[in-house]
């Protein structure tokens, strides 16, 4: 009789499918993969309890901070924080991804490049080394943090976009030029129609640098709360399980974000998830 899972993922397994798991690029199914996964999590969990680092928190002490959390009210709360940093993720975001592109985009004209590859450097110098700058242009609070992680994202996308963009074939500006389009045309059906798909890719690579941005960044202004400030304000009071819950919370929030940019990605560009099949 066959499982529920088996009825889930198609059946029992054919002969050899395990194997396929160990080998290089195998392709073991989907049945095989969940029990993969099932079993990694299992090890996971059984690795975090009986952990030798006795600092690090157990998940029921976790659990428990997290229900505490959830139950508090106002700027103490979880959910209040959580709105507060997903609404800078979200701006800072938007912000970035309008800004980047446009200077991405404009790496093909000879012009603009010198521009661009100062932006691509600027992303070696610490978000820090342009506090005085922020300070002069905003005021300390909201418009300076959204100030900081536009710019700080801004930095990667440029980067990251710019690349994909120079990895574009010559042949097909070539065909362009052969087919008579003008300069806008090639610019619009090669270069933004062309690498839209990617485009998602590094967005979503882009959002996931801003949660990395995000906690150094609240800590400058604590009074209007965030993720990034509750994390500062328990680590220095040393309690770890409420740390660790906040954690987990960003890894939630990372894994919905992903699954959210795939759900893009196939909305807008169905045909790369044939390609990708293929």
């Amino acid at each position: 009789m066959a499982t529920a899972a088996s009825k889930i993922f198609g059946g029992q397994p054919p002969k050899g499918a395990y194997l396929q798991a160990v080998r290089l690029i195998g392709n073991p199914g989907a049945f095989v993969r969940a029990n993969l996964i099932l079993i990694w999590l299992a090890l996971f969990v059984l690795v975090w309890i009986f952990n030798p680092i006795k600092a690090m928190p157990y998940p029921s002490e976790i659990w428990q901070t997290l229900g505490e959390m959830w139950r508090l009210q106002g700027s103490q709360g979880l959910v209040y924080n959580t709105y507060v940093t997903l609404k800078l993720n979200v701006v800072g975001l938007l912000y970035a991804t309008i800004i980047s592109l446009v200077i991405a985009y404009l790496s093909v004209v000879p012009l603009f490049q010198p521009f661009n590859k100062t932006v691509q450097w600027l992303r070696y110098i610490p978000i820090v080394g342009f506090n005085l700058v922020f300070l002069t242009l905003f005021t300390i609070g909201w418009p300076m943090k959204v100030a900081m992680l536009t710019v700080g994202m801004s930095f990667f996308l440029v980067t990251s976009m710019t690349g994909v963009i120079a990895s574009i074939p010559p042949l097909k500006f070539e065909l362009a030029r052969v087919l008579g389009y003008s300069d806008w045309q090639t610019f619009y059906r090669v270069i933004v129609r062309g690498t839209a798909p990617q485009m998602i890719d590094m967005i979503a690579q882009n959002a996931a640098i801003g949660w990395v941005m995000i906690t150094a960044i609240e800590t400058y202004n604590r009074t209007e709360g965030g993720i990034g400030s509750q994390i500062y304000a328990y680590s220095s009071i040393n309690n770890l399980p409420a740390v660790y819950a906040y954690l987990i919370v960003i890894g939630v929030i990372a894994i919905l974000e992903d699954w959210l940019f795939v759900l893009l990605k196939r909305a807008l560009f169905p045909y790369t998830t044939v390609a990708e099949r293929a």
